[in-house]
């Protein structure tokens, strides 16, 4: 099997892992001690409709969204893996626009249902252009002309990712209302992966929940493997807006796919709130340091909104593979449609004394 993530650190030996996006405080302690405190619930089988946890969940997007939402809207997964697979198979959709760069799942799911797929428009970045200047985050994001497409291919579904993965921008307000507009014209479902979202400063005004009473055809995805940095555990949820397509997702889920560790550890998390308001503090002020020494190193840094930083080096060796002698692994881009085939690399913000080691580690590889 080809591995198309970060997160390889099985085939190598690796010290200091920058190529999977999680929160730099690592799991929180509260989940750790009702993990090993449920031990003796994983006898029994789990709740297979996750109630005590759909009702956290439900509660935890009222602080933080401001969204009112029954417990029926919201089905939990092993993993956002699975609930992107299967809302996929629940639609089968014979033709999906897709954000393009964009995370390589959506499309491996996509083909397993033999669907076409279609590469939204985004916005090139012509030579000589420096992505540091990007605040405003267009550079590789979805233009206008993606609301265009969609009226002219009428896809069956579109699959967007905010803010993006792997460039950590946000998709402009405007140029998202327009791609609702156009797919609520055309009936297409929407499926929005907003993992990384949390991230954001301005989480709560950029969440599309607040569009799911006009656009109800549509799927939010959240997971707490980015979040909560618990990506062994296997946790997410995707929040409805149609009850029908929230029905036809949950038919074709397996029975317990969320085991009673999981369940139990996903609502120790969401409880956690000083843990989120210490480390999502840390974060942001970690990743403009970080920004900046990778500037100063010659890479250029798009400024992005989420916990990682998509730069581009100017060196024509393959700083993934310099590194990882050294016991570091960072994400090399080469296999993201939509980015040159060359120089762009991802890393995730990590606690200080890390992002240094990553920093000396670059010095010495060119």
């Amino acid at each position: 099997m080809i591995y198309e993530h970060g997160g390889d650190i099985y085939n190598n030996d690796i010290e200091l892992d920058f190529s999977v996006n999680l929160n730099a405080f690592g799991m929180p302690e509260s989940v750790k001690r009702v993990i090993t405190g449920s031990l003796d619930k994983a006898e029994n089988y789990p709740d297979p409709d996750w109630h005590d946890l759909r009702d956290v969940i439900a509660a935890w997007e009222k602080t933080h969204t401001g969204a009112d939402l029954v417990p029926e809207q919201i089905i939990c997964g092993n993993g956002a893996s699975e609930l992107i697979h299967t809302i996929i198979q629940a639609s089968w959709p014979s033709s999906a626009i897709i954000q393009t760069p964009g995370f390589y799942g959506y499309e491996r799911s996509l083909e397993a249902a033999d669907c076409r797929i279609i590469r939204g428009d985004s916005m090139s970045v012509m030579p000589g252009v420096k992505l540091r200047s990007d605040r405003e985050g267009i550079y590789f994001m979805p233009t206008e002309k993606m609301a265009d497409q969609i009226r002219s291919q009428r896809p069956d579904m579109v699959i967007l990712c905010n803010p993006s993965n792997p460039v950590g921008s946000c998709i402009n307000e405007e140029i998202l209302k327009k791609i609702l507009v156009a797919a609520r014209e055309v009936k297409a479902r929407i499926v929005i992966d907003e993992c990384f979202l949390p991230f954001c400063s301005d989480f709560a005004g950029r969440s599309a929940v607040r569009f799911l009473e006009d656009y109800p055809n549509m799927m939010i995805i959240r997971a707490f493997t980015k979040l909560y940095a618990m990506p062994g555990i296997r946790l997410g949820y995707a929040i409805s807006g149609a009850r029908l397509w929230g029905e036809q997702t949950l038919k074709l889920l397996p029975e317990w796919n969320v085991g009673t560790l999981a369940q139990a550890a996903g609502i120790a998390a969401l409880k956690d709130e000083e843990y989120l308001k210490k480390s999502l503090s840390y974060i942001s002020k970690q990743k403009e340091v970080l920004m900046q020494k990778l500037l100063f190193l010659g890479m250029d840094v798009i400024p992005g909104k989420a916990n990682f930083l998509l730069f581009r080096s100017p060196h024509e060796v393959d700083l993934k593979q310099a590194l990882i002698p050294k016991g570091i692994l960072i994400r090399s881009c080469n296999n993201y449609p939509g980015l040159p085939h060359f120089g762009f690399y991802r890393v995730c913000v990590k606690k200080e004394e890390d992002n240094d080691r990553l920093i000396e580690a670059l010095k010495s590889a060119f």
